[in-house]
């Protein structure tokens, strides 16, 4: 019976983490489906910058940049030093790579709002909350900006219960396994002791018949 439930458990946890495992792959495929790329960055005027992408272009002020994120310089695998930037704006998030094209511009948009190239700067009052309705990548169109938290959502819950299935098919069952062992010992102990007070009764009664 015990064995039973182990195998139950254990067949339904592995389906759960089938199941989830296909949906992360399939919400990584539809959210870079819905991934918009950034094509050049040009300045229009004194302050006033657009961002040129897949789906069209975006213009971007200072005022609408809301965090930057600075990286430490990091070798690729060619061994070229590469800096990963990133600009969270209202408009959406701008990846930056130093070796982009248009990185001299991304540099100088940052530096119009972060004089000193801070690792993260923050414009007041901007929390990473208020900031999670921006997660998205600028010029991503508006109809498309709810599918893609969704599918982000999705993939998030499909890793969060995949995660809790592993744990419930690896440790519960090892937990079984030394209950079964303890419970077995336990049982045999009480046979080797059952029969040692037979043994005990066996030979008082030999004594007594042999008086």
């Amino acid at each position: 019976m015990v064995q039973d439930n182990k195998l139950g458990r254990e067949r339904l946890s592995s389906l759960i983490i089938i199941f989830c495992l296909f949906l992360t792959v399939l919400t990584s495929i539809g959210v870079n489906y819905l991934d918009v790329k950034v094509l050049n960055i040009e300045l229009i005027d004194r302050e006033l910058y657009t961002v040129i992408t897949e789906k069209g272009n975006v213009n971007i002020h200072p005022d609408n940049v809301l965090r930057i994120e600075r990286t430490y310089t990091k070798e690729a695998f060619t061994g070229e030093p590469v800096e990963l930037d990133k600009i969270y704006t209202d408009k959406g998030f701008v990846y930056l790579s130093s070796q982009a094209p248009y990185a001299e511009l991304g540099q100088k948009l940052m530096n119009t709002v972060d004089y000193y190239g801070f690792s993260l700067w923050e414009r007041s009052g901007v929390d990473w909350n208020s900031l999670t309705k921006y997660s998205y990548a600028v010029g991503t169109p508006a109809q498309q900006v709810p599918l893609l938290f969704f599918l982000l959502s999705l993939q998030y819950a499909a890793l969060t219960i995949g995660g809790i299935a592993l744990i419930v098919l690896v440790f519960p069952l090892r937990l079984g396994e030394e209950e079964w062992e303890s419970s077995s010992a336990f049982a045999q102990g009480e046979e080797e002791s059952n029969q040692e007070e037979q043994d005990e009764l066996r030979q008082e009664v030999m004594k007594s018949l042999a008086k």
